[in-house]
């Protein structure tokens, strides 16, 4: 392996004073908005100009996500060092029409090694990743079944080397990606149905467990790990 970057990554598991149930699709955008809300003033964790309100387009270092009632921070770069500095115990939240306080706050602070490897390795999607939006999905669905294998590889490619570029990590090499294996499913993101993929992926890069690619990362789609 060939080391290209190690980035700092920050993973804060939020737990409640009661139970929550519920969908964790739904329970990752009222996380999102809810933090979103709470610090206002920090444009990581809402991917707005503070003053403007207009949009920032980048790559979120604050991602959220939820896993088994609880809610996932996930922090890269200059977001690692923000999550761990941030008061989570008794921090309340509202999220959907429910009001949680924060009762424990579990933090794991590392450094996520990005790299080149002289073999194809193996990659699972925990969550959907969104690599079509309304326009290219049209184009999509027009294609012969081995064009549309060919597109999603290309967007999967695009989509990583993305990711990368956001954490400001070169990749010196020519990446390949390709599915492994995929079953799709809608998922919805502000107001759109959109096609979600899951499954796992192969892949020359060297990613770090909790990487988020495609769209709507932020909103938790597109995390993956290794296998």
């Amino acid at each position: 392996m060939h080391l290209l970057s190690r980035v700092p990554c920050t993973q804060v598991e939020l737990c409640w004073d009661q139970e929550l149930a519920g969908g964790a699709e739904m329970r990752t955008r009222q996380l999102r908005g809810a933090l979103a809300e709470a610090f206002a003033q920090d444009d990581l964790f809402h991917q707005h100009d503070p003053i403007t309100g207009k949009p920032l387009y980048r790559y979120p270092r604050v991602q959220y996500r939820w896993r088994d009632g609880r809610g996932l921070v996930v922090g890269w770069s200059e977001a690692a060092g923000r999550l761990l500095a941030l008061p989570w115990l008794d921090l309340e939240l509202r999220l959907g029409t429910d009001k949680r306080v924060i009762s424990d706050a579990a933090l794991t602070f590392r450094q996520g090694e990005f790299g080149v490897s002289d073999h194809l390795l193996s990659y699972r999607l925990v969550t959907p990743v969104l690599l079509f939006k309304s326009e290219n999905y049209s184009r999509y669905q027009e294609l012969g079944e081995a064009q549309q294998r060919a597109e999603r590889d290309r967007l999967l490619v695009s989509n990583l080397l993305m990711a990368l570029r956001g954490l400001n990590v070169n990749f010196s090499d020519r990446l390949y990606a390709t599915f492994a294996q995929l079953r799709t499913r809608p998922c919805h993101y502000k107001n759109q149905e959109l096609l979600g993929i899951s499954g796992e992926f192969l892949c020359n890069a060297v990613l770090p467990d909790g990487l988020g690619i495609g769209h709507a990362v932020s909103h938790g789609f597109g995390w993956i790990m290794a296998i």
